[in-house]
């Protein structure tokens, strides 16, 4: 979680840039930490290829969490400096939680996006390099700590020139089983409208809904509220492409 934690604030904190992010209500009810996390890492891209991939965060309010050295002490913020080792051709942008430029409170739950074309194949190690703001007798106490342990692949262009139809891919949906919520990704190769549809296993259609979609990673909260515990087909079309998957319900 060390890893995990403030480099999520400082990825997402990056840029102040037009781009906006929505941060993830799955995670909402979590104490802290950064999703994705250095296990799950960040999505592959591929040269020539938008890119889009989204953080969410929430930064505890004890420093040791981050770093034993630092236990007892309480955290008012932690503001992004910058991140060493993008791709060439993306870059952060955060939506600040403060009126100072990307700078995120304890508690609440935040987000940001990595976006751009990638220009260059490769494996790129990204060091996120923070300030943490404690409070140290009613005092902020500055602290620079750098997090390592993240990285991007940008793998070779396999899709060619990118057709005006576009293309459906990598749907899933975690957790699964799910007990209130449960977020469907899914990757598409431009922007457009994907509809959703939920069934029960009898066939009839329990909930229905259209989103608009952006080129590379989306993800969709559904809320179980109102549905019952059991096993369920979800399916996502885009008009030329579709998908369906399952998902189980249990509380």
């Amino acid at each position: 979680m060390k890893h995990t934690l403030l480099s999520l604030s400082l990825i997402l904190t990056a840029s102040a840039a037009s781009a906006q992010c929505v941060p993830n209500p799955l995670y909402a009810d979590s104490a802290f930490g950064v999703w994705p996390d250095t296990t799950e890492n960040f999505a592959v891209g591929m040269v020539n290829v938008l890119y889009s991939d989204t953080l969410n965060m929430i930064v505890p309010q004890d420093a040791g969490e981050i770093d034993p050295q630092f236990a007892g002490l309480a955290l008012d913020s932690v503001r992004l400096n910058n991140i060493d080792g993008l791709p060439p051709g993306l870059a952060v942008y955060c939506l600040s939680q403060t009126g100072a430029q990307c700078t995120y409170l304890t508690g609440i739950l935040g987000c940001g996006t990595i976006e751009g074309t990638p220009t260059a194949e490769g494996v790129y190690p990204l060091t996120i390099n923070v300030t943490a703001f404690a409070n140290l007798l009613g005092n902020p106490v500055p602290v620079d700590y750098p997090f390592s342990g993240y990285s991007i692949v940008i793998g070779p262009n396999t899709v060619g020139v990118v057709e005006n139809t576009m293309a459906l891919s990598g749907v899933r949906n975690v957790p699964n089983p799910f007990a209130e919520r449960t977020t469907i990704e899914f990757q598409l190769s431009q922007p457009g409208n994907v509809t959703i549809r939920l069934f029960d296993l009898l066939g009839a259609e329990v909930r229905s809904v259209r989103v608009g979609g952006r080129s590379g990673l989306n993800r969709y909260v559904l809320n179980a509220q109102g549905l019952e515990d059991g096993l369920y087909l979800y399916k996502l079309e885009t008009g030329r492409t579709s998908f369906t998957g399952r998902m189980v319900l249990s509380r």
